[in-house]
């Protein structure tokens, strides 16, 4: 039994069905964006420019030139001249010994937390970075101890007090971080 020879559709029409469907595509996303850009809007005219636009801005004006040449110095001007530009005010007169006020009190120094001691500087570092990206402020300070050699210390603090210290070990608790509190 001999088989029908299947039918080829030619190159042809294959191409033309190709070129009609980009086509109608085209326009169906055309109305599709115009369609949501009226929905957005609430306008019959999708791109309609609402209200007046700014009027453009002016040229930039050529930059006043500088008095002397290179390299000259820069006549001596006041350091602060606020006190002669704000209307109305001057400068406020020298505190007398008196009235001086009570000096700050100092956190105490034994509220420091130590995150990590290592002998590579650039791994004091990296942790610093950690820190810092979990936002926390750290230093690092720069040690040597008998029989280990240089060690760099990543510290947090000083804390004003213990409450602050215990919320900040929490947070480095938390992100997998053991911290020592250090005199």
């Amino acid at each position: 039994m001999a088989k029908a020879p299947a039918k080829k559709s030619s190159a042809r029409k294959s191409r033309g069905g190709t070129v009609v469907g980009i086509f109608i595509g085209l326009v169906l996303g055309v109305v599709l964006s115009a369609g949501v850009m009226w929905y957005i809007n609430g306008s019959s005219l999708p791109l309609q420019v609402r209200g007046s636009a700014p009027p453009p801005a002016q040229p930039p004006a050529e930059p006043a030139a500088l008095p002397g040449k290179p390299g000259d110095k820069a006549p001596a001007k006041p350091r602060f001249d606020f006190y002669e530009t704000l209307p109305g005010n001057t400068p406020a007169p020298a505190a007398t010994p008196e009235a001086k006020p009570a000096p700050a009190a100092q956190p105490p120094a034994s509220l420091v937390l130590q995150a990590g001691a290592f002998s590579s500087e650039e791994e004091a570092d990296n942790l610093r970075a950690r820190l810092a990206l979990i936002g926390l402020e750290s230093s690092v300070q720069k040690g040597t101890v008998p029989g280990k050699g240089t060690l760099y210390r990543v510290r947090l603090g000083p804390f004003a007090n213990a409450e602050d210290m215990q919320r900040v070990r929490a947070d480095l608790a938390q992100n997998g971080i053991d911290a020592s509190i250090v005199r």
